[in-house]
């Protein structure tokens, strides 16, 4: 860590394998295969080799000339991109169930992103010929797909929006509100644990560290938010979502 900027280093992967008969039910956890039926699963499995990858292994890297697509079977990556300056951009974290590498897959060209895992991970491997037959055979698989591309897009148009027309203030407040579908809730109250680190959450919103400090801060002294170590506790949240509209 430098300073609560986590510096990630190209770690070991554990060997590829392929995945035993009893656990090809695990590949139902993907968004994408939920509604298959065993005999489709089954065939998608023979398709992949299994991998796992231990916490701040990099998985792939921003221009590689590769085309594989990964299923995260378990564990959280983080996708993310890094300005000549060295300023990291994160676009998103992506847990179990999730997928990424598919962009490549579709359009053939170069890695739009790096790829580190955030914990340790098991993920099943395709490569992107494989997919592709498996588009063109598997109509239930093309709809998820595209549907997965839609929330990907809209998702980022928000992202774009937010970092061309708003304040770091409303952009750190509309991240909190990200956060708080994942915490714990209690009445009006909702903890955030673990919560990302200052620079983690300027990475992801398009700012410094310092100006998410800032504006952190002035939540804490109105009361609204309180902060300790690798938790956030939202102490009004009807508080924090009405302090937009002014």
């Amino acid at each position: 860590m430098v300073g609560d900027e986590e510096v990630f280093s190209v770690r070991p992967i554990r060997s590829e394998y392929p995945l035993p008969l009893t656990h090809v039910p695990r590949l139902r956890i993907i968004s994408l295969f939920e509604d298959l039926a065993d005999a489709d699963l089954k065939r998608i499995a023979e398709s992949c080799s299994f991998r796992a990858y231990e916490r701040q292994a990099q998985i792939m890297s921003e221009q590689d000339q590769t085309d594989d697509v990964f299923f995260i079977l378990d564990g959280v990556v983080r996708i993310n991109s890094y300005a000549p300056t060295g300023r990291e951009v994160v676009f998103s974290e992506v847990g179990a169930g999730g997928m990424f590498g598919e962009f490549a897959a579709v359009d053939g060209q170069p890695r739009s992103a790096t790829i580190f895992a955030l914990s340790d991970c098991l993920l099943a491997r395709m490569s992107g010929a494989a997919f592709s037959d498996l588009l063109r055979t598997n109509s239930t698989v093309s709809i998820r797909l595209i549907e997965l591309l839609v929330s990907k897009i809209r998702r980022m148009s928000e992202r774009v929006f937010e970092v061309s027309a708003l304040a770091v203030r409303e952009r750190v407040r509309r991240e909190l509100l990200r956060l708080v579908a994942d915490g714990k809730s209690t009445g009006q109250e909702v903890t955030i644990r673990p919560a990302p680190t200052h620079y983690e959450i300027a990475a992801r919103i398009g700012t410094h560290r310092e100006a998410v400090t800032r504006e952190l801060n002035r939540l804490e002294a109105e009361r609204t938010i309180e902060v300790s170590r690798r938790e956030i506790r939202i102490l009004n949240l009807r508080q924090l979502k009405w302090s937009g509209a002014f």
